[in-house]
């Protein structure tokens, strides 16, 4: 999971405070709207991307952890709606789509709700391959309020898991069987038609299972060549950008799933500190900058979805979604602007 502008200690106090100031059922009817409501009501983004000048005119929906399930049919079916009648050319799908391989036909049945021109392209998340959580994070998770709540979260958290690697690579295979590209440390040139210009799509594993290799993934990409990366946990973006990454997506954050006034996400798993969003955009200028000779400067951009889905049915200020990006090239890239949000696509 990413990390959070705000310190902790701060986020607690005003939290206290917000909690003695609101009044009981006005408390209690968020509480319902937060596990009822938000959830299951995915909304749509559309945002207009500059990127560097080598990059192709082409549309991407990006959505990340469905967390795809049997068990929740309403989760499903919100999902299929917010997802049916999307006409992009690329579908980018970065992690944590489901945890059992009995489900990947629901996954299947998911992504070919959305008809992409150019393809659809998967990288796999933590829960996949049931990867734990990082030592120094789990030492945090022993302490203070951050205790308190992972142990709450822990006894309402469902109980399916991946029996790991071995699974994983069977949702794999079994993704791959039905026509989707599942980028595992490797990558694939796609060629727009009508045009000369290529993109090379840059998928890596798992970080948090240890297998992750951004190296191996840009391997075979020619110099100069636009470059988009497929990540699951937010924090291989800055290996991603010093590889020449243009635009990273990434998931596993979930927006922090619970968004407070004035407090912002309460509950990220922070990693890596450079990453200072839960969600969103963060333009990765503060390492190698990418200077195209005599049209200005470039600056790659990472984009984290809030996610599709949930393990845990809580929301409240961070609904689920489904992202269109709209890409072209700028002298000065690293823009983003905001087309349309906030719009339900609920069954």
């Amino acid at each position: 999971m990413g990390g959070s502008v705000f310190d902790h200690n701060v986020a607690t106090v005003l939290l206290v405070a917000l909690l003695f100031l609101i009044p009981l059922p006005v408390v209690i009817a968020g509480i319902v709207y937060a596990i009822l409501g938000e959830p299951y009501r995915p909304v749509f983004k559309r945002h207009r991307l500059a990127l560097t000048p080598a990059w192709p005119t082409l549309s991407i929906v990006h959505i990340s952890d469905m967390h795809v399930r049997q068990s929740d049919q309403r989760l499903f079916r919100a999902q299929k709606a917010a997802l049916k009648g999307l006409t992009p050319d690329l579908l980018c799908v970065t992690g944590d789509m489901c945890e059992k391989v009995a489900d990947i036909h629901m996954v299947i049945e998911l992504l070919r709700t959305v008809k992409p021109r150019l393809g659809t392209f998967v990288v796999l998340g933590n829960h996949e391959h049931n990867a734990p959580m990082p030592a120094h994070l789990r030492a945090q998770h022993k302490r203070g309020w951050h205790f308190a709540v992972h142990a709450l979260l822990r006894t309402v958290s469902p109980l399916l898991r991946s029996d790991g690697d071995e699974e994983g690579h069977a949702m794999a295979e079994a993704l791959q069987a039905a026509g989707i590209s599942v980028l595992h440390n490797q990558g694939q040139r796609v060629q727009v038609r009508g045009t000369d210009r290529s993109l090379w799509i840059a998928g890596c594993d798992s970080a948090w299972a240890g297998h992750a290799d951004m190296l191996a993934a840009m391997q075979g990409r020619r110099p100069d060549e636009a470059c988009l990366a497929l990540i699951h946990e937010p924090d291989l973006a800055f290996e991603a950008r010093d590889l020449g990454a243009d635009l990273i997506l990434a998931g596993h954050t979930h927006g922090g799933q619970v968004r407070l006034p004035f407090i912002g996400a309460i509950y990220t798993l922070r990693m890596d500190p450079r990453i200072v969003i839960a969600a969103g955009f963060q333009r990765l200028e503060a390492g190698l900058l990418h200077v195209a000779a005599g049209l200005g400067h470039t600056f790659p951009l990472l984009h984290i979805t809030a996610g599709l889905g949930h393990t845990i049915p809580l929301r409240f200020g961070c609904p689920p979604e489904v992202v269109w990006l709209d890409c072209e090239w700028s002298v000065v890239s690293g823009q983003w602007t905001e087309d349309e949000t906030g719009l339900h696509r609920a069954a």
